[in-house]
């Protein structure tokens, strides 16, 4: 079962394309549900700039709560979110606005977290949706709404929207939904066969 806690582990590595980067991220089940956890190293805005990030999923491949600690120059940053069972995101358990009920973390450095969005959707090829996700701004490094729409093509490929950004592009995944193609932004460039089907 794609949503099951039963999948092989599976790792990858990026290069960022719009500017000097590197990405390695795992995908484990953890638990009742699933991690998503990996190291990013990109310039931003001139500075260097390393973070760990981890991100818990449930079951469904809904987000529960992220951390992301690193440095940004000579900046340290940590920063842990969660969800509440009323829906109420936090972060540094300051609540944070207009984000609650959402049901996805996407972490503005990686494309790591775009595959827990596309294997929650499950969407049928031909099928779109639109979702809101809990955005990590790294502009200013808050979190935020994040409007995007996904419309599945093909086994693997996905026509992707983010209105804010003005941003359109069509990602190509592999079988489990992890990003292989991101155009103008990322590339992966080390990636074992899939082993399941988001299908199956």
């Amino acid at each position: 079962m794609a949503n099951s806690t039963t999948f092989h582990p599976r790792v990858v590595m990026w290069r960022r394309i719009d500017v000097e980067g590197m990405d390695v991220c795992s995908y484990c089940p953890s638990g009742d549900g699933h991690a998503i956890s990996g190291t990013a190293l990109f310039l931003e805005g001139g500075e260097p700039a390393r973070f760990d990030y981890e991100v818990s999923c449930a079951p469904d491949w809904s987000s529960r709560s992220a951390r992301i600690c690193g440095w940004l120059g000579s900046k340290k940053l940590e920063m842990f979110l969660s969800r509440d069972p009323a829906g109420a995101w936090t972060v540094n358990g300051k609540e944070i606005g207009g984000v609650a009920g959402l049901a996805d973390i996407d972490l503005g450095f990686t494309p790591a977290t775009n595959t827990n969005a596309i294997r929650r959707l499950r969407l049928a090829v031909g099928e779109e949706a639109e979702s809101t996700a809990v955005w990590l701004d790294t502009r200013d490094w808050r979190f935020k709404p994040l409007r995007q729409v996904y419309r599945r093509l093909s086994q693997t490929g996905y026509a992707y929207r983010s209105p804010l950004h003005g941003y359109a592009a069509n990602l190509e995944t592999d079988d489990f939904g992890i990003i292989r193609s991101y155009p103008q932004l990322w590339t992966a460039i080390c990636q074992p066969d899939a082993r399941e089907s988001l299908d199956s």
